[in-house]
């Protein structure tokens, strides 16, 4: 197993990924399954996740009543903060109760906007211990390690997520079969994390796979099976085989519709999929519609300020701007800016990616100063994110020259 649960601060300077493509149409619903599931497992009344706690005092007096004198809550992190330290100092840091209770106070930290790196080094002890106590094998290990890459993943740390994924599959596929869902998540888990590593022709046989196994096991319209369907059309718009994208997708969205209805988050994400890949098939007018209308579904359902909104407005800025209409597009790529810097960070690669398509539509209406300030950021972040000599860092350093050289 790769040393990717060691801890962040030794590998600081290496294990950054990637965001979206500069002045290009992303698809929608990067997390879409994982979300997706826990929704189902709240329906079920199975989530994971750890709540708080209360303690309450009563006074008894014999002869009298029981009464309640006060009740003192404790919020998930405080209550779990406290569990995790007395398991730890009772029983060890390796003990497998120890390792359950630090499991749990990682889970309620991630849920905490702004909290994911701290998440990430107590799972990192989890998976550690785990490793060693229980071996790489063990459900609990793996279950860890899944939790972990999903992490990674998505607090942009995606050459670690993508060796987690990595060993999280082939430890599921051997202990579990290619067939289980854990094992099919963990390969759309990797499948994802390369396609945000521009490795999209390595992620997309990883999706057919898992669509293909989840057909045969479940039937053409259970919701694993058209969210499967999604994410493997995505996958043939990020490889350029645009024809086969739209076909699927032209025969997904009527599925989606009569199951979940038109304006459903799942509906309207591979409708935001068919915008992005009409814009590569230089469709604007149809374009710019289907991203419009998809646009007011996702602001109706998961709000203005969700991930898969951002993307739908980076592709409506992205048709836009193929229209030539740049004035149009700068306000649109501002406000995706100004959003996934508050959603994600300031470096989160997806961050960066909207940051270098602003500086395209910012030379297009020659506001050169300001693109080349953006530009000269992006250059010392690609460089970060992918290391030196990427071809994305070559494009923004030569966008940046001839900023230099001829304005």
């Amino acid at each position: 197993m790769s040393r990717w649960w060691r801890r962040k601060a030794a590998q600081e300077d290496t294990e950054n990924g990637a965001g979206g493509g500069a002045d290009a149409a992303e698809p929608s619903g990067r997390n879409e399954t994982r979300e997706q599931e826990q929704e189902q497992e709240r329906e079920a009344g199975r989530a994971r996740w750890p709540g708080g706690a209360h303690i309450t005092l009563t006074e008894v007096t014999e002869g009298r009543p029981q009464e309640e004198i006060a009740r003192i809550e404790f919020s998930p992190e405080e209550w779990h903060t406290m569990r995790a330290r007395g398991v730890v100092e009772r029983l060890g840091p390796e003990h497998p109760d120890a390792l359950d209770a630090v499991r749990d106070l990682a889970r309620v930290i991630a849920s905490i906007p702004g909290r994911g790196e701290e998440a990430v080094t107590f799972y990192q002890e989890v998976a550690r211990g785990q490793w060693t106590v229980l071996g790489p094998h063990h459900e609990e290990t793996l279950r860890t390690s899944a939790e972990l890459a999903d992490l990674l993943h998505e607090t942009g740390q995606l050459r670690l997520a993508e060796s987690a994924w990595r060993d999280t599959f082939r430890g599921q596929a051997e202990t579990l079969g290619r067939d289980h869902p854990d094992t099919l998540r963990s390969a759309a888990g990797l499948a994802a994390v390369l396609e945000d590593l521009r490795r999209a022709p390595e992620a997309e046989p990883l999706q057919r796979d898992v669509l293909e196994r989840r057909t045969r096991l479940l039937g053409p319209d259970h919701p694993d099976v058209l969210t499967a369907a999604n994410s493997h059309a995505a996958s043939l718009l990020k490889c350029g085989r645009h024809q086969e994208c739209e076909r699927a997708l032209r025969g997904l969205v009527p599925r989606l519709e009569r199951r979940y209805g038109s304006d459903h988050e799942r509906t309207a994400a591979a409708r935001a999929n068919l915008g992005a890949v009409l814009v590569r098939l230089d469709r604007h007018t149809e374009a710019e519609t289907q991203l419009r209308a998809v646009i007011r579904s996702f602001e109706a359902t998961v709000g203005p300020h969700h991930e898969t909104t951002f993307t739908a407005r980076n592709n409506l800025a992205a048709v836009l701007h193929a229209m030539e209409r740049y004035e149009d597009a700068v306000p649109v790529l501002r406000d995706v800016l100004a959003g996934r810097v508050a959603l994600n960070g300031e470096d989160h690669p997806i961050t960066v990616s909207t940051r270098d398509n602003l500086a395209n539509v910012l030379i297009d209406v020659e506001r050169y100063d300001e693109a080349a300030a953006l530009l000269e950021r992006c250059v010392r972040d690609y460089r970060r994110i992918y290391g030196p000599g990427h071809p994305r860092q070559r494009a923004a350093e030569e966008k940046l020259a001839w900023l230099r050289d001829d304005t």
